[in-house]
């Protein structure tokens, strides 16, 4: 068993408590081996050290003060978001004018990670009319036909179901850098949702299609239930008030917390936290788009 660890070994040599061990074993990204005529499991001990590595880097990447999280706002944003996007993904992406369309009906949709000035990540999550993202998800139009007035705003008090349009890292850069923008955006982008949670706004529903290897692992490692599938494109949905995913639990704490603050008349921010370790551990690709 010399290139093996046991679970409590294979916890240790990764810094892992056992909750979020067993987490990622569960979810694929640690493999278990179970010997024949044994009850317990063991874990390959090359591949548990390939995984501390990979930690260790991430861990000791330093992405600096020049790495900054920020909402779309000029002209110039939505060019280099189009620039990115058109790398990524050619020309089945949305075009400049959409884009601009989009954010005149609600500036609250695109966000982007910067690394000295340079664009190296983005994420756009359209709140959008139920009839039109049941006409997207059932694949009567495409993402780039969505009407801007079908856009819905955060109004305050309301409740939204949104479409995961995009989310896309630089695919030409290392991978520890990667995953440093990806952490970047996604904490920028959770604190978002805090804000709107700050605002009595709760997104109901979050809904993605994606053709590609790296955007179906995030919707499937993130907890997203496949509904469906059109061509090569696979249809997920999360309903955040029922769904067991991470993400789920954790953002219905959130909103509970606010309503809890609320009723005791407290002002101070609640911690996300939860949902970003939650997120954390979905696997990196350059992108997951429509």
């Amino acid at each position: 068993m010399k290139n093996y660890y046991t679970a409590k070994e294979a916890q240790e040599r990764l810094g892992l408590k056992e909750g979020n061990f067993f987490y990622l074993v569960r979810t694929g990204r640690i493999n278990k081996i179970t010997p024949p005529g044994k009850k317990q499991g063991v874990y390959p001990r090359s591949e548990i050290d390939k995984f501390a590595r990979e930690m260790l880097a991430f861990m000791t990447y330093d992405e600096g003060k020049e790495v900054q999280f920020m909402k779309v706002q000029t002209e110039d944003d939505v060019k280099e978001e189009y620039e990115l996007a058109s790398l990524v993904f050619g020309n089945a992406t949305h075009d400049i004018p959409t884009r601009e369309a989009w954010l005149k009906s609600n500036p609250d949709i695109s966000f982007v990670v910067r690394d000295q000035g340079t664009l190296v990540s983005f994420i756009d999550v359209l709140p959008v009319k139920h009839d039109t993202i049941m006409r997207f998800m059932n694949g009567e139009i495409r993402g780039w036909e969505i009407p801007a007035e079908d856009v819905l705003t955060y109004t305050p008090g309301s409740e939204v179901e949104c479409i995961i349009m995009s989310m896309v890292t630089r695919p030409d850069i290392e991978p520890v850098k990667r995953k440093g923008y990806g952490r970047k955006l996604l904490s920028g982008f959770l604190d978002f949702i805090q804000h709107l949670t700050e605002k009595d706004v709760q997104i109901t529903k979050l809904y993605a299609t994606s053709s590609t290897p790296s955007g179906i692992a995030i919707m499937d490692n993130a907890g997203f239930d496949r509904i469906g599938q059109i061509g090569k494109r696979v249809a997920f949905e999360m309903d955040t008030r029922t769904s067991e995913a991470r993400i789920a639990r954790e953002y219905r704490k959130i909103l509970d917390t606010h309503r809890e603050e609320q009723e005791q008349g407290k002002t101070h921010k609640v911690s996300s936290s939860g949902v970003k370790n939650a997120l954390y551990t979905h696997k990196e690709g350059p992108g997951l788009a429509r």
